[in-house]
C-alpha cells in the first residue's frame, strides 16, 4: 500500500512539473510582427486573423512571428532559371502565358491530417487546373521536395515531380510552409508567391495579377 501510494505522489509530481513547464513556457512566448519588432498577443492575434499573415517560429524556441502571405518579385535570372526547370524536366515552360508551380514541401500536421481521400483531392485539382487552363491556357507543375515522402491520404494521386536541384525550393521556399505553396511566374521573370495553405481561388487570383501585370508591362514596351 505504502509503494502505491509513493507511486501516485512521483506521477502527480510529475504531472505537476509538466503542467508548470507548459505553462512558463506559454508565459514566456514572444511575438514579432512580419517587421521583426515585438507585438502583444493580443495585437499579433488580431493581425493574424486578417488572413494576409502566417504563423511561423521564429529566432528562438519561445519566439513566434508573422509573415506576409504573399510575395511578388522579379527573378534576376529567369532563363537560367527557365533552362533548370526544363532540362531537368523535360517540362517546356510557356514564353507568353503565366506558369504556375504548386510545391510540396514534405509531411507536416496540416497537409496529413482532415478528411481529404484520393478522390477528392483529385477533383480538386481538377477544379483548379481547369480555372488555370481558362485563365492562361496552361496547366499548373506540381513540384516536390521528394516524390517519395508523399501523405498518405491522396496527394500522390497527383502527376508530381521531383523538384531539380531544389531549384523552386531555394528561390521561392526556403522555409517549411504548412500544407504546401505555390507561384506563378511571367515570362519575363516577374512572380507571385503564396506560403501556406490555398484555396484554389488564391491560384486564380495570383494567375490575374501575373497576367494584368504582363499587360501593363506590354503596354509600356
Amino acid at each position: 500500500m505504502f509503494r502505491i501510494i509513493t507511486l501516485m505522489k512521483k506521477l502527480w509530481l510529475s504531472l505537476l512539473i509538466m503542467m508548470g513547464s507548459f505553462y512558463t513556457k506559454a508565459q514566456s512566448l514572444r511575438y514579432f510582427g512580419s517587421d521583426n519588432n515585438e507585438i502583444s498577443k493580443e495585437k499579433f492575434d488580431e493581425t493574424l486573423e486578417t488572413g494576409k499573415f502566417l504563423r511561423m517560429p521564429g529566432d528562438s524556441i519561445n519566439h513566434t512571428k508573422l509573415i506576409l502571405r504573399e510575395e511578388k518579385g522579379k527573378l534576376a535570372d529567369y532563363a537560367a532559371f527557365k533552362k533548370a526547370i526544363e532540362s531537368q524536366t523535360r517540362k517546356k515552360l510557356s514564353e507568353i502565358s503565366p506558369t504556375v508551380f504548386i510545391y510540396y514541401p514534405g509531411k507536416d500536421p496540416c497537409n496529413t491530417s482532415g478528411a481529404a481521400t484520393p478522390a477528392s483531392k483529385r477533383a480538386w485539382h481538377e477544379e483548379l487546373q481547369k480555372g488555370v487552363w481558362k485563365l492562361c491556357e496552361t496547366k499548373p507543375l506540381y513540384v516536390t521536395k521528394n516524390i517519395n515522402d508523399m501523405d498518405s491520404t491522396g496527394s500522390s494521386v497527383l502527376p508530381w515531380i521531383n523538384d531539380p536541384e531544389h531549384i523552386v525550393e531555394k528561390t521561392f521556399f526556403k522555409q517549411h510552409y504548412p500544407c504546401g505553396s505555390f507561384v506563378v511566374i511571367a515570362p519575363n521573370g516577374d512572380y507571385l508567391s503564396h506560403f501556406g495553405e490555398y484555396a484554389k481561388d488564391s491560384v486564380w487570383k495570383a494567375v490575374k495579377q501575373i497576367k494584368k501585370q504582363m499587360g501593363k508591362t506590354g503596354d509600356e514596351s
